[in-house]
């Protein structure tokens, strides 16, 4: 799948450009960004058009907001952050799809970029409405998406906005993703393991079905392995169980690839991190919950990551926030950063395994780190996204 990219546009000065972008990112109860990477991820494709004279028009959305136009989901809150990482003064439009909005692009300089208030205001955009999409088109030119993260959604300024021109390009974040996720799909270099976690298996289950022919090794731990446990006809005490999956995963359970904890570190709960003891899988106690892999897990789970060659890992082993529940995920994330430094292919993705990689500062410390999640694992089962169907250069 070879996608058209935006440096391939025949860009000139003065050219309107509408970039999707997925600016949904996370905030404190005060209102303040809390995790800029999806921004940061954006600033190489605006500043590329930026030093062609292109004038940029972001479209991005944030949250679901229900009824119209929220205050507090207006994409105002990202101005200043934006403003700071781009080096570059940007024009807000409280309003998408006014007279004023249009007025103003058109009347645009060379180098001028635009934010356009938060697309879910307006019912079009979930409803996937082709005259919402149309009234976007007509501000610009061309249309790039980098917005990887919701690629996976029929939504109007994702699926329908770039059918509407010639020559729909991608922006280079979302080329990225796209390019270390075919690596990992369909040419891996052996032996290529998977490392699943997170507080539940129910959203990896398709994209794990997918990948069990493909894969030499998965190794699950977190809240995920619960469920698969019980599955295996296992006791897990007061952990965490997806009780309607049991039945289902028949198949991930029975198969050898898959690998389970042998020991875990458990505690009567998470808030009493100082009774924590170390269990057997097969002896689990029934007063105890499950909240981190133990170390002979560790030492298993590190002697299969040191042997490979391609390494996928979607969600913390453990609940990582609490200093004594984090050993297992960070002996296990050192020895992916050393199989990456010694040239293996490690890939990563998931909101809460990219908090867990920047608080033991080692997100930059592998061959790459998506903000997408829901978008990674659709990718991962092998379906055609459809933001990325378009942006095809033979379709």
């Amino acid at each position: 799948m070879i996608l058209r990219s935006v440096a391939e546009l025949p860009i000139k000065k003065g050219d309107r450009v509408l970039v999707r972008v997925d600016y949904n990112i996370p905030v404190n109860p005060e209102g303040l960004i809390t995790d800029d990477a999806r921004i940061k991820g954006t600033l190489d494709t605006l500043e590329y058009l930026l030093e062609r004279g292109a004038v940029p028009i972001i479209l991005s959305h944030w949250g679901r907001p229900q009824g119209g136009p929220q205050p507090e989901m207006s994409l105002a809150r990202v101005l200043p952050e934006l403003q700071t990482l781009l080096n570059h003064p940007v024009n807000f439009l409280s309003e998408s799809l006014n007279d004023v909005t249009k007025a103003s692009i058109d009347a645009a300089h060379a180098g001028e970029i635009f934010l356009l208030e938060n697309l879910r205001f307006h019912p079009g955009e979930r409803k996937n409405d082709p005259q919402f999409a149309k009234k976007l088109a007509s501000y610009g030119s061309y249309y790039v998406n980098d917005a990887f993260p919701v690629s996976h959604r029929e939504h109007a300024s994702i699926s329908l906005l770039p059918t509407l021109f010639n020559d729909p390009a991608a922006g280079f974040s979302l080329l990225r993703e796209v390019d270390y996720f075919s690596k990992v799909l369909h040419a891996p270099e052996k032996p290529f393991i998977v490392i699943i976690g997170g507080k539940k298996i129910q959203d990896k289950v398709r994209s794990l079905r997918f990948l069990l022919d493909k894969v030499d090794e998965v190794l699950v731990g977190g809240g995920s392995s619960y469920t698969v446990q019980v599955a295996r006809g296992l006791s897990v005490g007061q952990s965490i169980v997806d009780e309607d999956l049991v039945d289902e995963i028949d198949d991930i359970a029975d198969s050898p690839k898959v690998k389970l904890p042998i020991d875990y570190v458990a505690a009567p709960t998470y808030a009493e991190p100082e009774k924590k003891k170390v269990v057997r899988a097969d002896a689990f106690p029934d007063d105890l919950e499950g909240f981190d892999i133990g170390p002979q897990t560790r030492k298993a789970f590190a002697e299969f990551v040191s042997n490979a060659k391609t390494i996928l890992w979607f969600g913390p082993l453990g609940a990582f926030e609490e200093p004594a529940f984090a050993e297992g995920s960070l002996e296990v994330a050192k020895a992916v950063v050393a199989a990456n430094e010694r040239g293996a292919i490690t890939v990563t993705g998931g909101g809460d395994l990219l908090a867990m990689l920047r608080a033991f500062d080692f997100k930059d410390k592998l061959s790459h780190v998506s903000i997408g999640g829901g978008a990674c694992l659709a990718f991962l089962e092998g379906n055609k996204l459809p933001g990325i169907v378009p942006l095809i250069k033979e379709r």
